[in-house]
Order: structure tokens, then C-alpha cells, then sequence
């Protein structure tokens, strides 16, 4: 479900701007003593050689293509799961496993619409800290499922961090704070109209965060027609694996809707799983209809405790 921007958040984004314009700057200065460097480089390579060097350094090979084949290349053999990294205490499990919803991290500046989609950046905080005080570790949704239908392995209490629509604080607060865990979480993201750029989502990759499809537009699927529901389904998957260069697995239903005709068109639009916002524990046997546990605004440690408990 789409919310204002927080006050908070937009005036980091501009400051984030602000220093992208900086950083260009000076990337345009280094880039002209670079350029001397590497054309003085050149004619060396070609006094002794056959010119062969000078291909080289120029050539689309030798270029940065933007991180898309960095990311596709950390997904599949770094990490390729992505979340904690694996233990050699990790168990077999078919057990539920409880995925954590959130939406903005960050607190809403003056009047909202939905506030409860709001959560402080303390209150984040003090959560993942009770998480790790209490034994848990955050795991991707592929991670679970490798392990309920592959004899994959999993921490004796798993739990995965899934952050729908793609707001800017998921990136500046949420990362960093479960990147010093060693931790990452599942990212459900609109193909278009998130906060987030491709690099700052491909940045999340790497960091082992999961990307998971919340289709293109955020609509209400139930009530779309079967050609709309079609394109936000497939499209929404072919557009984040052309952009991101990575395979996507799963999907989240937009505001938690969905019916028998969506199910079916998730499964066979090639998706693994999908999460709703039904409340509950994740089970092997609901792959279409994960249930979440939502976080609400002013929900800190105490309270995740209580909804973790019941």
C-alpha cells in the first residue's frame, strides 16, 4: 500500500541528491586526469604492441555496464540465496516461520493518510537488536523455501524482514541496521513509482537483500481484468530481472488482495511463492498464501515480542 513520503525522508533524499551532484562533479574532474592517464597509457601500448592493449581499455569489456552484471554474478555465487549467511549448525526444517511486515521506516511528518504504515527508525532498531538478544536470524524467503522443498538448512529460530512498495528509508535506515548483523531482508518492490533507484536496489542486492515482485502499478488485483492482471504479474517479473539482472522468485500481493483467479495467475506467471497480509505463521503447505505479521506504527520491542508470542 502506496503513503506520502515523510518530511524526514524527502529532505534525506535531497541531501542524497545534493551529494550525487557533488560526487559527479568531482567524478568529472578525476575523469579528465584519468582520461590523460589513460590516452599516454595508449600511445606506450601502441608504440609496443599491436594496438591490441589499446582495445582493451576501451573496449564495452572493460567498461563498468552499471552493476547489473555485478549484481547477477553476487546473487548466483556469493550469495545466491541472499539473507544471514549459512552455518554450519543450521538444520533441516519444514517448520512455519514468521515473516515480519513493514512499510516506511521513518516517522510520518504531520498529517497522513495511512500512519500505520510508519515506523521510527528507534523503534526498528530496538526490534532488530531484540530479534538478535532473543536468538533469531533474519533469513530471505528463498532461504525458507530452499529449505522446505530442497533439504535446505536454516538457523533453529529463522525469521525473514520483508519491506513492501520500496520507500527510501528501507535503504537508508533498514539496510545499514541489519547489514551490521550480518542480516538482510526480502524487498517486495513496484516495478514502477518506488522511492528507489535501480542502483540503490542493486546496492541492496549485494548487501544479500531478496527482491521480490509487488507488480508494476500496485493495483487491486482481484477487481483488474485477466489481461491487466496478466501484464502486472509477468511484466512487473521480465521488467526487475531485465533492470536488476537478477532472477525473481517470489511475489507479494499489493494491500494483501488476492483470490483463487489471482493464485492461479501467480503460479503460473513462474513465481515460487507469494506473501499476503493474512496474519500468522509462514507454512509449507500455503506456497501462494504466506501469511505475514504486521509491524505497526509505535510497535517496538515489547510488541514484536507479543505478536511474535501469539
Amino acid at each position: 500500500m502506496a503513503a506520502p513520503v515523510p518530511e524526514r525522508i524527502a529532505r534525506r533524499r535531497q541531501e542524497f541528491r545534493r551529494a550525487q551532484v557533488r560526487r559527479r562533479r568531482l567524478g568529472f574532474l578525476g575523469g579528465v586526469v584519468l582520461a590523460a592517464a589513460i590516452g599516454m597509457a595508449g600511445v606506450i601500448l601502441l608504440i609496443g604492441s599491436d594496438g591490441g592493449g589499446s582495445k582493451a581499455v576501451g573496449s564495452a569489456s572493460g567498461r563498468d555496464s552499471g552493476g547489473a552484471g555485478r549484481a547477477s554474478e553476487n546473487q548466483a555465487t556469493a550469495s545466491p540465496t541472499g539473507g544471514a549467511k549459512h552455518d554450519p549448525t543450521w538444520k533441516q526444517s519444514k517448520s512455519p516461520v514468521p515473516i515480519l511486515m513493514y512499510h516506511v521506516i521513518g516517522e510520518p511528518a504531520g498529517e497522513v493518510t495511512y500512519p500505520d504504515l510508519y515506523l521510527s527508525v528507534d523503534d526498528f532498531s530496538d526490534q532488530v537488536e531484540w530479534l538478535d538478544q532473543n536468538g533469531f536470524t533474519a533469513v530471505t524467503l528463498i532461504q525458507v523455501q530452499n529449505a522446505w522443498y530442497e533439504g535446505g538448512t536454516l538457523p533453529d529460530k529463522p525469521v525473514v524482514l520483508s519491506f513492501d512498495d520500496g520507500y527510501l528509508g528501507q535503504y537508508l535506515d533498514a539496510m545499514p541496521i541489519l547489514r551490521r548483523r550480518g542480516w538482510a531482508g526480502q524487498l517486495n518492490l513496484k516495478a514502477e513509482g518506488s522511492d528507489l533507484s535501480i542502483k540503490q536496489v542493486k546496492k541492496m542486492i549485494r548487501a544479500g537483500w531478496e527482491i521480490a515482485s509487488h507488480t508494476i502499478t500496485h493495483p487491486d488485483l482481484p477487481s483488474i481484468t485477466a489481461g491487466q492482471l496478466e501484464s502486472e504479474l509477468v511484466d512487473s517479473k521480465r521488467i526487475l530481472e531485465k533492470d536488476l539482472g537478477i532472477e525473481i522468485i517470489n511475489f507479494c500481493y499489493p494491500a494483501g488482495q488476492y483470490d483463487d483467479t489471482v493464485v492461479a495467475a501467480v503460479e503460473a506467471a513462474g513465481y515460487r511463492g507469494a506473501t499476503t497480509v493474512d496474519p500468522g505463521l509462514a507454512q509449507r503447505g500455503e506456497p501462494f498464501e504466506l501469511k505475514r505479521i504486521r509491524i505497526d506504527n509505535g510497535d517496538g520491542a515489547s510488541e514484536l515480542e507479543a505478536k511474535l508470542g501469539t
